[in-house]
């Protein structure tokens, strides 16, 4: 009779898994991400894909993300390009942008993620994201000072009280470097 409920009760498990919604399930599956195993991965969001009624833009999203995940960035920019072109919604065409530049960074196009990133209007929840992703960028064309000055205004929602101090240093930055 304990192996029948164990039964059951695993059971109830497997049906609530069936009964969470595909946001649900995709959240999961990014929660649950694991680059060890790629081959698997790959299935798992084939599987995934093939189920959703998403838009063709929302799966070249989630594929560019996945092979950005992995480590792939080649192969990520040219998925992450396709989905902007065939039209994200707000929050996901953010997210690609971002993603994006990232990716165009890694494989040494800097000039590119730093375009992308300065002549897009992000969302507010964006801007700091942004403004990180800039300072790397800059970092890598070796433009420390102005790196340093994107990481610190990146910050700037988490300063507090010290953001009119951090604020000033970070300007003195610049004129530092303009005499």
């Amino acid at each position: 009779m304990p192996r029948v409920t164990a039964v059951a009760a695993d059971r109830s498990i497997v049906d609530d898994r069936f009964m969470l919604s595909w946001e649900d399930r995709m959240a999961e599956f990014w929660r649950d991400a694991d680059d060890a195993d790629p081959v698997r991965m790959r299935i798992q969001i084939d599987q995934l894909l093939s189920a959703a009624q998403c838009s063709e833009a929302r799966a070249l999203f989630e594929r560019a993300s996945l092979e950005d995940f992995l480590g792939e960035e080649s192969a990520a920019v040219p998925l992450y390009e396709a989905s902007l072109s065939h039209g994200l919604d707000t929050d996901r065409e953010n997210q690609a942008r971002i993603q994006l530049a990232s990716s165009l960074r890694n494989v040494g196009r800097q000039d590119d993620a730093l375009r992308l990133l300065e002549e897009f209007e992000f969302s507010t929840e964006y801007c700091s994201a942004r403004d990180a992703f800039v300072a790397l960028a800059l970092w890598d064309k070796s433009d420390g000072a102005q790196a340093l000055r994107n990481a610190l205004h990146a910050a700037d929602p988490a300063l507090g009280r010290y953001r009119r101090a951090i604020g000033a240093y970070a300007a003195e930055l610049f004129d530092d470097r303009q005499s």
